[in-house]
């Protein structure tokens, strides 16, 4: 537990100690780099035994190397997540390098639009750490490596660039098929959902709650042709995630003076509302949670900038509701979310060199 310790406590310790001459902005910067650095060498130097699928992954890695290039791509693995190996393998054999290499990338992928919209860095972290993404980036290479090329394709999606977008959406898919979801960001990004518009939505919003079962078995018609899952229900127990980004949302459109929320504060909360009718079919199918792994991760990036924008009447509602945040979250990661058994044996952490038995 202790690496997870430092990996929040530092980054949030550097933000709120003031230094003489050292300012806000300086220090908010700093936590964000640091806690980006932590956690990469965190993902880099894991044990195998860190993350359900990360053994799983290291003896595909394996079976790639012996592989002919030739033979790239007639697997039953996306070619893209194969030629990505090979290529790896060119430069070392050794799993921990690979490990290390995915590592890299997807922070590197990743930080950038972090760096660019992080305004309370405390605030974003101790919401990334309880996303499941956080955990996913211990265990699901694949998948976290698509999610990261979803941030290469946010940025083409915010500068409208549709053809970039559209190639970012399809690499991202010879990665890992779920994706596809990807291709919803250039939509519900650009779309002008306002206060105004809560009208219909929440009606909408029950609705889809109400009947997300049959709603889910006829998606699944989709799902099964493009993701190869079988479209089975099964029961999840999601509900809380569920209810925390139902409180998100209100949040979100409560809070901010919407004559001054910026277009692309608006995009983001545009996900969130997405993220909301995905997890809607989370208690239904873990296939769900999957799916929205591709919007989750930007809620971190939301929040600050919700209080940032906060109109005069909710101000103070929205000063203390972030400090509840920081510390309920925090609270939340270490004694709730380390011992909860569906976090993808990420917890206890090992590094690579130890003897684990």
């Amino acid at each position: 537990m202790i690496p997870f310790v430092v990996l929040l406590i530092i980054p949030i310790f550097i933000q709120h100690v003031y230094v003489k001459g050292v300012s806000y902005q300086r220090r908010n910067n700093a936590a964000l780099v640091i806690f980006f650095a932590l956690l990469t060498f965190l993902v880099m130097f894991r044990h195998e035994s860190v993350g359900n699928d990360t053994r799983n992954y290291i003896n595909m890695y394996y079976k790639i190397i012996e592989m002919k290039w030739i033979d790239v791509g007639k697997g039953s693995i996306e070619f893209g997540y194969l030629f990505f190996n090979k290529i790896i393998s060119l430069f070392s054999k050794q799993p921990q390098f690979f490990l290390a290499v995915a590592a890299i990338l997807v922070n590197v992928m990743i930080y950038p639009t972090y760096k660019r919209l992080c305004v309370d860095s405390s605030l974003t972290i101790v919401v990334f750490c309880i996303m499941s993404t956080f955990v996913m980036m211990f265990s699901g290479i694949r998948q976290v490596l698509a999610i990261g090329i979803g941030f290469i394709a946010y940025g083409f999606t915010r500068n409208k660039k549709i053809v970039p977008f559209v190639l970012s959406v399809c690499l991202a898919m010879t990665v890992h098929t779920s994706a596809f979801m990807l291709a919803f960001m250039y939509p519900v990004y650009h779309a002008k959902i306002t206060k105004k518009w809560l009208y219909a939505v929440v009606p909408a919003l029950t609705f889809v709650f109400v009947f997300n079962r049959p709603i889910f078995s006829g998606l699944t018609l989709f799902i099964e042709r493009y993701t190869k899952y079988d479209g089975s229900v099964t029961q999840t127990g999601a509900y809380t995630m569920l209810i925390l980004f139902i409180i998100f949302t209100v949040f979100a459109f409560l809070i901010p003076e919407e004559s001054v929320i910026d277009k692309e504060t608006i995009g983001l909360r545009n996900f969130l509302l997405f993220s909301l009718v995905i997890q809607m079919f989370a208690p239904l199918h873990n296939l769900a949670m999957r799916m929205n792994y591709y919007y989750i991760i930007f809620i971190p990036l939301l929040l600050p900038k919700i209080i940032e924008y906060r109109s005069e009447r909710w101000k103070q509602v929205a000063i203390v509701s972030r400090h509840i945040m920081v510390i309920f979250f925090l609270l939340y990661f270490f004694f709730v979310k380390a011992n909860s058994g569906g976090n993808l044996n990420i917890f206890p952490y090992h590094f690579f060199w130890e003897n684990v038995g």
